[in-house]
């Protein structure tokens, strides 16, 4: 049997400082990945595209009771990470990392910054892991129909 993973672990942000392209648009912020996971060639790219910033010692971590948002981020086409900021127009500060896509839906519907950004395949396994070792799927249940004409007076 597999070990069971660890709820959390430690990364590192690296974001990307573009210039705005208009004259009274502030600095345009992305987030390019986490380390560990980026590659040396995605950060020597993206140097030449505008300023890098590190955040380091951020922590992600995983809950047993989010596992089927874990799961639906696992199955989608490419894994992601959210990173959740309040709005500022100075350098993001992040309040949250993420892979829970609901969790960073509502930060976002109360008005957050959100970053994404795919999630390393290191992390992917990890995730995957931990997904294994606590996801329940939930039994589907049968959905019976209403009775629409109950009691009904006859004339």
């Amino acid at each position: 049997m597999l070990d069971t993973p660890s709820d959390h672990v430690e990364v590192s942000a690296v974001m990307l400082k573009q210039a705005s392209s208009h004259p009274w648009g502030s600095d345009l912020w992305s987030l390019l990945g986490l380390i560990p996971g980026l590659s040396q060639t995605a950060l020597s790219q993206a140097q030449d595209k505008g300023d890098i910033h590190y955040l380091p010692s951020l922590k992600i971590q995983l809950y047993p009771q989010h596992c089927e948002s874990y799961y639906q981020n696992l199955i989608s086409g490419q894994a992601q990470v959210y990173m959740v900021c309040p709005q500022s127009d100075e350098a993001p500060q992040p309040l949250l990392i993420t892979v829970d896509y609901d969790e960073a839906a509502s930060y976002m519907e109360t008005g957050e910054q959100i970053f994404n950004a795919a999630l390393p395949e290191e992390l992917c396994l990890w995730l995957e892991r931990f997904v294994l070792a606590h996801y329940q799927p939930e039994k589907p249940k049968k959905r019976r129909r209403k009775k629409w004409h109950v009691n009904e007076v006859k004339s």
